[in-house]
């Protein structure tokens, strides 16, 4: 009788429940399936800054801010808007030292791009090393690694780096922001054709935009700006 219990205990211990509800067997991303319908997924967004769009059915549509100026990168995926849960997930880990949460959205956005055309090659956008120091962990280095391992495509955390310990982009508003970056990242080395740079969550796309300069200065082509989540416009800050 104790062995039979034993085994059943083992066998409910065996069961990885969803970080998010804690109620049902959790799928491949540790999140039930349930969860995974109810995440703020972007239904329609730019297709160039993946802007989340409020309109009646999807389409191929290219926002007002990005025909009146084109961004220099090539396109920004992003699979939620950056809501409940997702928003949460991610200051856990970016903050609180719960990194693990940087695994079922890195898995999340692996899935996303499956059917997305692949670059030569994956980088996190860089923290620089005060910065690092503090966190301990860069999470944007965190998440590009792991996507890499999924999509099989090479990563490199040396490629890029952070110059200059800029302030938070966070406390500033959207013209500081651009002047506050300029001049912060540097390319080591000569970059591929293309190239997809992975980050937690984008904003206003300041971050994304000097990146994108700086890697074509450098020679690259393309470049894709792979996100977890979009903030949206409405919360943006002007």
């Amino acid at each position: 009788m104790f062995t039979k219990n034993k085994n059943r205990w083992l066998l409910f211990n065996q069961i990885r429940l969803c970080i998010l509800c804690g109620l049902h067997p959790a799928s491949a991303t540790q999140v039930c399936n349930a969860c995974i319908d109810d995440l703020p997924w972007i239904t329609n967004a730019c297709q160039r800054c993946a802007n989340p769009l409020i309109t009646g059915k999807q389409s191929q549509v290219i926002c007002p801010t990005c025909q009146k100026k084109s961004p220099p990168f090539t396109q920004v995926i992003a699979p939620f808007e950056y809501r409940f849960p997702i928003d949460q997930l991610i200051q856990l880990a970016k903050f609180n030292g719960q990194a693990h949460y940087l695994n079922p959205m890195a898995d999340l956005l692996s899935d996303h791009l499956h059917d997305k055309p692949m670059p030569e090659l994956i980088i996190p956008v860089p923290l620089h090393r005060k910065r690092l120091q503090e966190r301990q962990y860069n999470q944007a280095a965190l998440l590009a690694h792991r996507v890499a391992r999924n999509l099989g495509v090479p990563f490199s955390n040396r490629l890029l780096i952070k110059t200059e310990n800029t302030p938070h982009q966070a406390e500033l508003d959207r013209k500081a922001r651009s002047k506050n970056l300029r001049n912060s990242f540097h390319c080591v080395g000569s970059p591929p054709a293309s190239v997809a740079v992975v980050d937690d969550v984008m904003t206003t796309g300041t971050t994304a935009a000097e990146i994108s300069k700086v890697l074509k200065a450098a020679g690259c082509q393309q470049v894709y700006i792979w996100i977890v989540a979009r903030t949206p416009k409405e919360l943006h800050l002007f």
